[in-house]
């Protein structure tokens, strides 16, 4: 199932917890380490397993983060799986960024604070939409399985009948 991951830094967490908010109430599962890792969770291997099964990171590029071994780790795994990377400008501009990371469109909250919302409404429509083609895909798989069964069922009462 699609998702998005938040990569922040710790000392963004109030601004984390807001787009959590808002993309949850969107319908998008969003991952937020804060609120999704349980205590006595090991961390690390949560962290790396739900970034996997994300589609888009959403990266809070702050003073804060630019400095955080975690996020920078986070974001090249999130580089190397080829996942859809929102880096949201805090504090900084996009020429701030990592080069590795300046060449993604990013959403700059001081310019335009309502694309955040625009752009968490558009996953949100793309998740429905591929929601609607699986469950026409398993209906599909789920015909074609039975299809065959009633075929060969009438097909032996033909065969009755004629002999």
């Amino acid at each position: 199932m699609s998702s998005l991951f938040i990569s922040y830094s710790s000392k963004d967490e109030a601004l984390a917890r807001e787009i959590h908010s808002l993309a949850s109430e969107a319908g998008i599962k969003t991952f937020l380490a804060v609120i999704s890792i349980e205590a006595g969770d090991k961390w690390t291997k949560i962290i790396f397993e739900e970034l996997e099964k994300a589609e888009w990171v959403f990266y809070l590029a702050s003073k804060n983060s630019i400095n955080s071994p975690a996020v920078h780790q986070e974001l090249g795994a999130s580089f190397s799986q080829k996942k859809t990377i929102i880096p949201i400008l805090v504090d900084i501009s996009i020429k701030e960024l990592p080069v590795w990371i300046n060449t993604h469109q990013a959403i700059d909250l001081s310019a335009s604070p309502d694309l955040l919302a625009r752009t968490i409404s558009k996953i949100a429509k793309e998740i429905k939409k591929d929601k609607f083609w699986l469950f026409v895909i398993i209906g599909v798989i789920i015909m074609a399985l039975f299809l065959p069964t009633k075929n060969k069922k009438s097909k032996k009462k033909e065969d009755k009948l004629i002999s």
